[in-house]
């Protein structure tokens, strides 16, 4: 991983493994307190990795409309999405 500071803004250079990582601590924490989809920077965050990798995911023959695939992708355990 790579961290160039930019004021207020920061770039990561993260591998596909570790954006997977974040991707799924932030899901389970989002999920752990009940705040998944509520608007707000760790929601931000979430849905800017999860923009990438899905499209990782496509280029990887994933299909994103099969959640247990997804699931399967980012490592999230239990293989399905049973909430949005």
């Amino acid at each position: 991983m790579r961290y160039l500071g930019r004021e207020e803004n920061h770039l990561l250079g993260l591998s596909l493994a570790e954006m997977k990582i974040m991707y799924r601590c932030i899901w389970n924490e989002l999920k752990a307190t009940g705040t998944l989809g509520i608007d707000e920077e760790a929601s931000d965050l979430l849905h800017d990795l999860q923009t990438v990798l899905q499209a990782e995911a496509t280029r990887s023959g994933v299909e994103l409309a099969n959640h247990s695939e997804w699931a399967d992708f980012v490592g999230i355990d239990g293989g399905s999405c049973t909430r949005r």
